[in-house]
């Protein structure tokens, strides 16, 4: 019977890459662009928004890195 705990592990793991480079994407648009996406205020590079974005980029890969240091 396969050990389906390594192969979730690996999946989460997987997933919160995916999500780390969602966020890393929308960290660097808020830092260079110009925008009200998401912002109700006008048209201005939004800091707080990429820094929140940048953060959870982070945190999400050093919890696939935790996930995946986990399976060895």
């Amino acid at each position: 019977m396969p050990d389906t705990g390594h192969t979730r592990n690996r999946t989460l793991a997987a997933v919160l890459i995916a999500i780390a480079v969602i966020c890393l994407a929308l960290a660097i648009f808020y830092f260079t662009q110009k925008t009200t996406f998401l912002a109700g205020s006008p048209a201005k590079i939004q800091i707080k928004h990429g820094l929140l974005f940048a953060v959870l980029a982070v945190v999400s890969t050093v919890g696939a890195n935790i996930l995946w240091r986990r399976d060895s």
